[in-house]
């Protein structure tokens, strides 16, 4: 009889994996059947100067989607080394559940990356990498061709690149801009589109190095879009040299985010949802909107910000490394003696120093302990792993840090990670 009950639950449970596949097989193909054709390889009718195409097209197949994130997954702070609910750190940011609090616990609007044009299976992201999007790479003249599809039942989203080549239809922004709007400006649940982006002389690696980050995100009403979670990262290599840079060094990429939940389009949901209790309301037929005069540019903005009777004593202003406070995310790993590269980005609008115990880094070809970014800011910076231990990486605000903004780093002496090739 036991070794039935197991035949049938394992039968059961490949059916149930098997269904659910199969569904999200089935929702999303139609969606992405009228963009696919699009992904094309052909090059925008409008490429800028110097641009000379590698003939290579990366391309990407990513959805946005609502998930499930916890800031502290662990339930430690992890820097005074107690619980979560015994932390005065984290009782002073409001990050502890109660009736009246979330705690740490949302859903979240994120970008996620599938292999192929199927849409059933993710690609594989860092350990570290958190709820940032996918980590999108390409070479000096390349193009980057991305199918996006709107898996959220209820808002809107676009695509916009910070630093790559353009054009007008895949700027990704809605605005009355004089001219149509293109598709990529605003997709609607259920919706899709095809952004091509160019790799160009303006988007190169700085002088003496072969990497450098840039970053993309939704911008229908940008605040609110960034606070749910809707933003992710590019690297670029000089030509030729990807796998190489990738092959002789550690890439870290790391997100400084200032993500106030209470102010994320999906903070009611998220009320409703893990605080049932809490009488939330959404006030946005209170906007004085007197006429229909451009419904199709303020409408999808208007959708992706709610007016709620939410505020930070309910949703609290969490301050992360790439989704994770009070160091609760997976340790950055490197061995003694290894190169390192980090990749440093800021998309809220709080200035954050990044500094790490037991290190300098090169940044902007000189030593420093200490890397400064402003909101929208991306820094690519270089480090030697010299010093073994466990480490603090961490926002040198006070407020910041006070708010979880750390995390940790390892050099191991007995190395346990894939080595490294020689450059």
């Amino acid at each position: 009889m036991r070794v039935l009950s197991i035949a049938v639950l394992a039968a059961f449970t490949a059916f149930a994996e098997a269904s659910a596949l199969s569904e999200r097989q089935e929702m999303v193909s139609p969606m992405a059947a009228t963009c696919l054709a699009e992904m094309d390889g052909m090059l925008p009718s409008i490429i800028p100067p110097g641009f000379n195409f590698s003939g290579n097209t990366r391309r990407y197949y990513m959805a946005a989607e609502i998930d499930t994130w916890d800031y502290a997954p662990t339930g430690l702070d992890n820097w005074l080394g107690v619980p979560l609910n015994e932390s005065f750190r984290a009782y002073n940011q409001g990050y502890v559940a109660s009736k009246t609090n979330l705690g740490t616990k949302f859903d979240k609007a994120l970008f996620k990356a599938y292999t192929d044009a199927s849409f059933t299976q993710y690609t594989e992201q860092p350990a570290y990498a958190g709820f940032q999007g996918p980590i999108l790479r390409a070479e000096v003249n390349d193009m980057i061709e991305i199918v996006l599809v709107n898996k959220m039942p209820d808002f809107y989203v676009s695509l916009h690149s910070m630093g790559l080549f353009y054009l007008k239809s895949s700027e990704g922004s809605l605005y009355p801009n004089g001219g149509p709007i293109a598709q990529g400006d605003v997709i609607a649940p259920g919706g899709c589109a095809v952004y091509k982006w160019l790799v160009g002389p303006a988007s190169v690696p700085d002088a003496g190095q072969n990497s450098k980050l840039f970053s993309y995100h939704s911008y229908i009403s940008m605040y609110q879009d960034q606070d749910a979670g809707l933003s992710g990262p590019v690297i670029v290599y000089n030509q030729g040299m990807m796998e190489e840079v990738m092959g002789t060094n550690r890439e870290f990429v790391v997100l400084y985010s200032d993500n106030q939940e209470w102010n994320s389009f999906l903070a009611l949901q998220n009320v409703k949802k893990y605080l049932p209790g809490f009488k939330a309301e959404n006030l946005t037929s209170e906007y004085p909107i007197p006429g229909s005069a451009n419904k199709s540019y303020w409408y999808p903005q208007m959708i992706n910000t709610p007016k709620t009777n939410i505020d930070s004593t309910v949703a609290a202003n969490f301050f992360p490394m790439n989704g994770y406070v009070f160091a609760n995310g997976p340790p950055f790993e490197m061995c003694l003696g290894d190169s390192a590269i980090w990749y440093l980005w800021n998309s809220g609008f709080d200035q954050h120093a990044v500094h790490w115990h037991g290190h300098n880094v090169v940044n902007n070809g000189r030593l420093t302990a200490v890397v400064p970014i402003a909101g929208g800011q991306m820094a690519t910076t270089t480090m030697t792993a010299a010093n073994p231990g466990k480490w603090q990486m961490i926002c040198h605000f006070t407020d910041h840090l006070a708010g979880g903004m750390e995390a940790y780093y390892t050099v191991q002496t007995n190395c346990t990670l894939p080595p490294l090739g020689k450059k």
